[in-house]
């Protein structure tokens, strides 16, 4: 890809994950990662982020991988994106279309980033 995607993938991370991305160079997962996943897809018109991140939230729930949960719950939360009640009745939404078990650790990361943010962690 080009400069200006690779620039676009980088503006795109940053903006939706809230933090910039590790440098690793020559990493070819994380290069696609930013140059694809954000430059690309993230960063088309059609769905604005708050949209994607409700989207994105909902299958990463239904997959319940903690590790990444807590970096999409962490940057909506930090970008503001969704606010803490409407986090929680994603949650109980979920809960009932794609399992109470997945719902339950998805609660337990957020109340987990919920404690970090009130110590200032």
């Amino acid at each position: 890809m080009s400069d200006a995607d690779r620039r676009r993938g980088l503006a795109a991370f940053a903006d939706v994950m809230q933090f910039t991305p590790p440098d690793v160079p020559g990493d070819l997962f994380l290069d696609t990662t930013i140059e694809h996943l954000f430059g690309a897809v993230w960063a088309r018109p059609g769905l604005g982020i708050r949209e994607r991140r409700l989207v994105t939230l909902t299958l990463l729930m239904t997959l319940g991988n903690e590790m990444t949960l807590r970096l999409h719950f962490g940057a909506a939360m930090k970008s503001g994106d969704l606010s803490d009640t409407e986090i929680d009745e994603l949650i109980l939404h979920v809960a009932h279309y794609g399992g109470w078990p997945l719902a339950a650790v998805a609660s337990q990361v957020v109340r987990q980033l919920r404690t970090e943010r009130a110590s200032g962690t």
